[in-house]
């Protein structure tokens, strides 16, 4: 292990010049990873630091810089499909600015890249929904969209109260605060105050994951029940058809995490990183930490839990949980792999709550970026880039995973 990490270093120096000279991949989407991917919990675009994931990418031999930028994961799934979305025009080369506002482009022409048609890849802790599918085929015909699973996530309960330093929550007593039933303070802790709930507004694979765990978790009846979405108005909607006055909606984990930092009273689901590094204060669920609890090993992926050209075709009714159906007209080959949400809905061991991200690119018109590409899509399951990286796995709250693909299978998905 010291000589491949002297051997990296070495890599770094030999190749910085020439990943700078080379083409910039640009990607973005899922806020749940970037930590990870890039380093940078501050801006939108994220230029990666070292120790990330896509900065060790960039060290090897043959690869390029990448840019990455925090949209959230339903809005670069958008981006990936380009066009006009809702209502919305998604482009690779619209801006990625900081702010509240979720971004509708990855801001290639800020990276060099003016040339770009569509992304390079995109990150996405929701996986491909049925909209979704329909929306890339319908904006790019001659393509299909590629989907691997590529880390784990734990997503953390932040809070900021005073008077309270710790909190130990039961899934029944989130069950409670994020339905409603659970309103002040005194209910959980000491203090007394009125709970303030921080959600995404955005389309969020965060927000997936937290209801794929609470829509298993939580129980309920036909007509009052938790339904697994991206949009936090639908996961509750069953419970507060109109959210209550003091439940505040926020774009992108960092803007959450920001936000609860700013103002006493709040609590919020948030990816662990964040909630270890920029708010500091987070609660232990069924005794479980997110940071110490989650990412020591690999999370394991079963073979029978990958489902080939498959996608998420809303929720059962009466359930919440959401429905997997087979793709109608869906390439010949196995390069969509959905991870059945019920297979890490409710761990049994280690931290909860748990999201899967992915990353998806574009089976073909990739052009030059090809193989940079192919690289890319394999490095979640390289061990000579995984085993480097630093900003993912134990004190993370973020893992990469532990499946069967194998290199040929998963880079002969990206096309020129």
């Amino acid at each position: 292990m010291k000589t491949l990490a002297g051997a990296l270093v070495l890599s770094f120096a030999a190749v910085a010049s020439a990943a700078h000279a080379g083409t910039t991949l640009v990607g973005g989407g899922a806020t749940l990873p970037a930590l990870g991917y890039g380093g940078d919990a501050t801006h939108r675009q994220i230029t990666p630091t070292t120790g990330s994931f896509l900065y060790v990418y960039s060290a090897q031999a043959g690869n390029p810089q990448t840019s990455y930028c925090q949209t959230g994961s339903g809005a670069g799934k958008n981006i990936l499909a380009g066009g006009t979305i809702g209502g919305t025009s998604y482009n690779v080369q619209n801006a990625c600015p900081d702010g509240s506002a979720t971004p509708t482009g990855f801001g290639a022409a800020a990276v060099g890249r003016s040339d770009l048609t569509q992304p390079n890849f995109a990150g996405a802790d929701s996986p491909l929904s049925a909209t979704d599918y329909s929306n890339y085929r319908s904006n790019r015909p001659s393509s299909y969209p590629v989907e691997f699973p590529a880390v784990a996530g734990a997503i953390a309960i932040g809070f900021n109260k005073a008077g309270v330093s710790t909190l130990n929550l039961t899934d029944a007593q989130v069950c409670q605060i994020f339905s409603g039933q659970i309103t002040n303070w005194n209910q959980i802790s000491s203090v007394t105050g009125p709970i303030n709930v921080v959600y995404r507004s955005d389309g969020s694979g965060t927000t997936f994951g937290f209801s794929n765990h609470l829509s298993a978790v939580c129980g309920g009846t036909a007509s009052s029940h938790f339904v697994t979405d991206q949009a936090f108005t639908n996961v509750v909607a069953k419970y507060q058809p109109t959210l209550p006055s003091n439940w505040v909606g926020q774009s992108g984990n960092p803007n959450v995490a920001n936000y609860v930092v700013a103002n006493d009273g709040t609590i919020a689901y948030v990816e662990a990183d964040n909630a270890a590094n920029v708010l500091g204060s987070f609660a232990t669920v069924n005794g479980q930490d997110p940071i110490a609890n989650f990412g020591a090993s690999p999370l394991p992926i079963s073979s029978s839990a990958i489902n080939y050209n498959y996608v998420i075709n809303g929720a059962d009714p009466t359930t919440g949980r959401p429905v997997m159906s087979a793709i109608s007209g869906a390439p010949s080959t196995q390069c969509i792999a959905l991870v059945d949400p019920s297979s890490y809905a409710a761990p049994t061991s280690g931290y909860p709550i748990v999201a899967v991200s992915y990353l998806l690119a574009n089976s073909a018109n990739n052009g030059s970026d090809k193989t940079a590409v192919q690289n890319l899509i394999w490095a979640p399951y390289n061990s000579t880039i995984t085993s480097n990286t630093t900003q993912i796995g134990s004190g993370t709250g973020l893992s990469f995973l532990s499946t069967s693909f194998t290199q040929s299978a998963v880079q002969g998905c990206v096309g020129t």
